[in-house]
């Protein structure tokens, strides 16, 4: 069922033992393993289609000799293959993107996929994790070579001998077959130990200029996971009422999409949203009031200015009761998908003092906007950068409930009487950040703020932001003028969660 192929620079009691490794942990009854001595005499590429031109089976695995895997591993490969029938070439490490430098992990907090444990000479075990482990098979665009495997029934190209001796091998496998629409990916169903970190020489760049060259024409290579990883949530019998508060502007049919999500979602009986509109046409009002007379929970509130701040301010202190005991603060380019209320609201029986919770955000090209705020504090300069946590990755986010620095208030919950205790936003801010002066403050009361990575809402950011000039003139001045001072200020409440770099 497996032929196993590895090339070996060790000495036969070396290999002896290692093919005994395999036979003890494959887990297959039908199996070969073809061993390969090579002192530097041939590339892993020549070695690699010599053993294919001699498989008996068709998955065929090329893997390192200096590796331990986990039991049943070649039971589990053979699995996979037969429930995703649609791969060619699966394995344990991957990238969804390649440059046109032809460095595969240029983008590898973002782009990579997979977990591999590295536990080199003398050193302590540790674990790569480059992405989340997801339902099944992770698409990616080239397999790392630690391990490799195949159906080479499905194969469109063998190992490229053209290229260098031990590096680019897998790459020169993996990208003319993905060209050619060999489906390739990373799994989870096992695990491997690799005894080296692996690092560039002079072989290395020097393969990797002919590698560039050949495919020079086609990098960069750039493959956007083509969904979302999302949960159902079990609903929450809830008796607590919560005011979902969206300020909005024209783009009416954005607005109305955001709200038919969480009708989808969630239970309307427990949620009433009050519409903070700032401006839109008449045409777009009579729009909006037209859908929202065939809603009983919907209430419009018009204003002539747009102050973020001032106004979600304003409907919490003069629109909503003191029946809600949640808000929940919500872009109008909103679309959740799923029952993010019950799993917010749930955080809130699972955890003591918690201030803010947000959900994990993604662009619409499915890559993750937001999974908690991060803050990094630079210490040689005493600086102050903020970010999202895993901003733009592909496949790494936080899939539990997490402790988080902060929430962005692009869909974010609060209790209203901590909201109103803290005094509500910042007024003063002119664009942004008065969601992580709220965060902080949070912080400075005990609270703990947390992200709940299996709630998950698309956020289309790019079709409300403007970015002018003017805008980011007025961001700069609100991070510059309010919201640093403010952290510098009360840095002992929060110093052990920020990220030192």
């Amino acid at each position: 069922m497996i032929t196993v192929i590895y090339s070996s620079n060790k000495d036969k009691n070396y290999n002896l033992n290692f093919e005994k490794h395999l036979k003890d942990t494959i887990g297959v009854k039908e199996y070969e393993i073809l061993g390969f001595e090579n002192f530097g005499d041939k590339s892993l590429s020549k070695v690699y289609n010599e053993g294919l031109s001699q498989s008996k089976y068709n998955i065929v695995v090329c893997v390192h000799n200096d590796v331990i895997l986990s039991k049943g591993w070649g039971k589990k490969i053979l699995k996979d293959f037969s429930e995703n029938p649609e791969y060619g070439i699966i394995g344990k490490a991957g990238t969804c993107y390649f440059s046109e430098t032809g460095i595969y992990w240029e983008k590898l907090n973002q782009t990579m996929v997979g977990e591999v444990y590295h536990q080199p000479p003398g050193e302590k075990k540790f674990l790569s994790k480059y992405s989340v482990s997801e339902d099944g098979i992770t698409e990616v665009i080239s397999i790392d070579g630690v391990f490799m495997s195949f159906d080479k029934t499905k194969i469109k190209h063998s190992f490229d001998e053209s290229l260098g001796m031990f590096h680019f091998y897998d790459h020169g496998f993996c990208i003319p077959n993905f060209l050619d629409n060999v489906k390739i990916g990373v799994t989870f169903s096992f695990d491997i130990t690799h005894f080296s970190v692996g690092q560039p020489n002079d072989e290395f760049f020097t393969t990797k200029e002919k590698f560039v060259e050949k495919y020079s024409t086609v990098l960069p290579i750039d493959l956007k996971p083509s969904s979302v990883f999302v949960k159902p949530i079990k609903h929450l019998q809830s008796k607590d009422k919560v005011a979902i508060i969206i300020p909005t502007k024209g783009n009416v049919e954005v607005l109305i999409n955001c709200l038919e999500s969480w009708y989808e979602h969630c239970d309307s009986d427990l949620f009433h949203f009050f519409i903070g509109d700032t401006g839109s046409s008449n045409e777009e009002l009579l729009v909006m009031k037209n859908y929202f007379n065939t809603k009983s929970n919907i209430t419009l509130i018009e204003y002539d200015y747009y102050n973020f701040a001032k106004i979600n301010n304003d409907i919490v202190n003069n629109h909503i009761s003191n029946d809600y005991r949640f808000l929940v603060f919500c872009n109008n380019d909103i679309k959740i998908l799923n029952d993010i209320l019950s799993g917010m609201m749930k955080t809130y029986r699972s955890f003591s003092n918690v201030g803010t919770v947000g959900v994990r955000l993604h662009f619409e090209d499915n890559t993750v906007q937001h999974s908690g705020v991060v803050i990094y504090h630079e210490q040689k300069r005493n600086a102050i950068h903020i970010s999202h946590d895993c901003f733009k990755s592909y496949h790494k986010f936080s899939k539990e409930t997490k402790e988080v620095i902060g929430n962005t208030a692009a869909l974010l919950m609060i209790e209203k009487s901590l909201f109103n205790a803290i005094g509500g936003y910042n007024e003063s801010y002119i664009e942004c950040f008065e969601d992580v002066e709220l965060n902080l403050e949070c912080l400075k009361l005990r609270k703990k703020n947390y992200l709940c990575g299996n709630c998950v809402a698309y956020h289309y950011e790019s079709v409300t932001r403007n970015n002018s000039e003017e805008k980011n003139k007025k961001t700069n001045e609100d991070f510059f003028m309010r919201l640093y001072p403010f952290i510098n200020e009360n840095m002992r409440h929060y110093q052990d969660k920020l990220t030192l770099i």
